[in-house]
């Protein structure tokens, strides 16, 4: 099947009738035009090259060939198809066309093309599994000091709208769909007020502050409570039956950074009715404590967003821990507070956690 061309639907779409195909191939090309024109961050109204435009159109052909061969033909899918697409690719019942099983890359390119397609049609779908999950035994790498402290920055600016008073009536009216599908409330409720509610919510700040400051790893976040945090000394708590991998309390000290937005999120928490009937210090928008495959997809949307060019590294939460092994080493050259800062055990289990700096690379270049 080729995507592109238009003129020749019945080698295009063999699937679909004329009136489908029509439709179909319409959908296609207002599809192309969202992805260049807003598709990579549709708040800030940037888009993706048009190398990258074709990619995800073919990778979302792919998906609904696969929805097309199993369940109805029709112009489009629902998010139930969506998520039997992403469990097929998960279990391997969904492969390429000569047979053989999709890289966990191309699996989550694919995951990411759907997510472009909903968002196009107005909807906020998110996957269930993430095919980034790669833990330190796997071979994560570590992101860089500059990209820790831009996915900092980006997370202060993460799923933020324009302001309210800056908007058009249409503009406004667009808006105000986007707000209902994120705040879980009709269209009709959208007031002014929630304008700045979306772009004050400190909880991904918080999440990403305190997770650059200590790398947990995805269990402990899943785990934490609200209070385990002791506000007066600005440190976190974890009691031994909580710890993972552990049988033994610990206490992570939080700098101000982290501490500060930490702060400004609990008090956000008490007044949100999400949070009355749980002590968990994080939910996600669907109301369930974080799993890998949460973070992981919430991380791949900040690495998307910052324009972090993965460079054949394996970025996964698990990149945050070997951040701080590695930053650890590079200024103290001292294994035992590598394993201190993360509750290793041994010094060959903290070393795990240890990569060669660029910059230690640079100079060794330079030794001859």
């Amino acid at each position: 099947m080729s995507s592109d061309s238009a003129d020749d639907s019945e080698e295009s779409f063999p699937q679909l009738n004329e009136r489908q195909e029509v439709i179909f191939e319409s959908k296609l090309e207002d599809f192309r035009g969202y992805l260049e024109s807003e598709g990579k961050n549709p708040r800030k109204e940037i888009g993706y090259s048009e190398q990258s435009i074709g990619a995800r159109v073919s990778r979302v052909l792919q998906a609904i060939e696969w929805v097309w061969r199993n369940d109805e033909t029709s112009t489009d899918i629902s998010q139930e198809q969506a998520n039997e697409v992403i469990e097929a690719l998960a279990t391997d019942d969904f492969r390429r066309q000569d047979g053989d099983r999709y890289a966990e890359g191309s699996k989550r390119k694919i995951s990411n093309a759907l997510v472009n397609w909903f968002r196009f049609n107005g909807s906020d779908w998110e996957p269930d599994i993430s095919f980034n999950d790669e833990p330190a035994k796997n071979g994560a790498d570590p992101f860089t000091k500059d990209e820790v402290n831009l996915l900092w920055d980006t997370s202060l600016t993460y799923k933020s709208i324009p302001k309210y008073n800056n908007l058009t009536p249409d503009e406004r009216d667009r808006w105000r769909a986007y707000l209902a599908q994120e705040l879980g409330k009709p269209k009709s409720e959208v007031r002014p007020a929630d304008w700045k509610k979306v772009n004050k919510n400190w909880k991904i700040p918080s999440l990403i502050a305190t997770q650059k400051a200590a790398g947990w790893r995805p269990a402990l976040v899943n785990r934490m409570r609200v209070h385990w945090y002791d506000a007066e000394a600005q440190k976190i708590i974890i009691p031994a039956e909580h710890a993972v991998k552990s049988d033994r309390k610990w206490t992570q000290p939080l700098p101000d950074k982290a501490a500060r937005p930490l702060e400004l999120w609990l008090e956000q928490r008490d007044n949100n009715s999400n949070y009355d009937d749980t002590d968990h210090m994080w939910l996600t928008r669907k109301g369930n404590p974080y799993e890998s495959s949460s973070l992981n997809y919430l991380l791949d949307n900040l690495i998307e967003e910052a324009g972090i060019n993965h460079r054949g590294r394996k970025l996964c939460w698990y990149s945050f821990r070997h951040s701080v092994g590695t930053y650890t080493y590079e200024k103290y050259k001292d294994l035992k507070i590598v394993a201190k800062q993360l509750r290793q055990q041994s010094k060959s289990s903290a070393a795990r956690y240890v990569h060669p700096t660029e910059e230690l690379q640079r100079s060794a270049a330079n030794i001859l």
